[in-house]
């Protein structure tokens, strides 16, 4: 953020103040939607999703924002719980929660080097690493806060420090990555799923109809039997990858939201459905993180083959490989003008069969020698051999030089 004194132009100082707008504003938001079932006014409820959009804010726009998670708290305060506690206890405790999700950025960004855009499989670990044990410290700083002044009595604090930990582990889990992902735009088109409108569909439709299955019944009251909502999260999680995934999650979230406000699950039951909440969530997001990795991998493959292949298709020098059983694997242009042969007739053939006294030099190091071309015709060559292992057995590489 800049300073009040600084030469910022005035353009630029228009786009921050209104980022600072629509972040206090969109955290405002979700605060007030998501105060639902709270411990005795405050800000401890079974799903906590600002956390998760004060992490991802800083990891966007960088940790000088901080201060901003303060102010985002209180507006919170003051327009969802208008400011019905103790100020100073209220000031503490936004305190407590600042500190603690602007030292969880600070680790991700500086000491670990987190990609905000989550485009690994260890940036979501590490995500995940961190959020855990600071979601743990900013809940035991927030409780003692207030039990400190007299508002959570001590026989509440092991149950309300719980409940409040997987809140916002569950409100981090899911909307860090939403915003992260989402919000760094479309992906490559390596890296999408097949476009089809009638699977996306068909995606939401299942995740309808597994909300459904376990909200309205008799399912509701036993958390113990969502497991129906596992399998059309993981079907996305396959189809779509990390993006895909977070935003599925997101609407599952809001849907079972909606269906426990109208269970009235007790208080047991909530803390169940939260443990199932994480645990799905964290599921769906490692096995996302893990489709997408694999689709990055295989793509980054297939540029590396497709420049070997570029530089292999060019190179002026005959070249050739021969595969673990002895047959000829490739073999470029400039091989095949020397040989006098096309491609088609090389491939496959062990180079016995094909050119002999090349086959000598072949089998060992290279060396000089004779090509013997289809018409009778000879070429005097260089072959340097190399040989490479490969996951299933071997590969030899030979360049074939010709003299004049």
């Amino acid at each position: 953020m800049t300073g009040l004194g600084d030469r910022t132009p005035p353009r630029r100082r228009g786009e921050e103040a209104a980022w600072a707008v629509g972040f206090v504003a969109l955290y405002v938001l979700l605060d007030w939607v998501s105060f639902i079932q709270p411990y005795g006014g405050l800000d401890i409820t079974p799903w906590n999703p600002p956390p998760g959009l004060g992490l991802a804010f800083l990891l966007l726009r960088g940790l000088g924002w901080w201060p901003m998670l303060f102010v985002a708290g209180l507006a919170s305060d003051l327009v969802t719980r208008h400011l019905s506690l103790p100020l100073v206890p209220t000031l503490l405790g936004e305190l407590v929660v600042t500190i603690g999700y602007a030292a969880a950025a600070w680790v991700l960004a500086r000491r670990l080097r987190i990609d905000p855009r989550l485009s690994t499989l260890r940036d979501v670990l590490q995500l995940v690493g961190v959020m855990i044990p600071t979601a743990l410290l900013v809940a035991a700083g927030y409780i003692a806060v207030y039990h400190w002044f007299g508002l959570i009595p001590l026989g509440d604090v092991g149950t309300i420090w719980m409940r409040y930990w997987i809140g916002d582990m569950i409100g981090v889990a899911i909307f860090a990555p939403l915003c992260l992902t989402v919000g760094q735009g479309p992906l490559p088109p390596g890296l999408r799923a097949p476009p089809s409108p009638w699977v996306s569909l068909v995606q939401g439709l299942s995740i309808l109809l597994a909300l459904w299955i376990v909200f309205g019944g008799d399912l509701a009251q036993h958390p113990s039997l969502y497991y129906p909502l596992f399998m059309p999260l993981v079907w996305v999680g396959a189809w779509h990858g990390l993006q895909g995934v977070t935003v599925a999650l997101f609407a599952t979230q809001v849907g079972m939201i909606i269906a426990i406000e109208e269970a009235r699950l007790d208080a047991e039951a909530l803390t169940e459905v939260q443990f199932f909440l994480l645990a799905l969530t964290l599921t769906c997001l490692l096995l996302g993180a893990i489709v997408t990795e694999r689709r990055k991998v295989g793509m980054a493959l297939r540029d590396s083959q497709s420049r070997l292949r570029a530089i292999f298709e060019v190179a002026p020098e005959g070249m050739l490989s021969i595969d673990d059983r002895g047959l000829v694997d490739t073999v470029n242009p400039a091989f095949c003008r020397l040989a006098g042969r096309p491609a088609e007739a090389m491939i496959g053939s062990p180079p016995d069969a094909l050119f002999p006294e090349l086959a000598v030099l072949l089998a060992r190091a290279g060396g000089e020698g004779q090509l013997t071309r289809p018409d009778g015709s000879s070429v005097t060559v260089e072959v340097s051999v190399g040989e490479t292992p490969l996951s299933q057995g071997h590969l030899r590489v030979a360049a074939v030089h010709g003299r004049a």
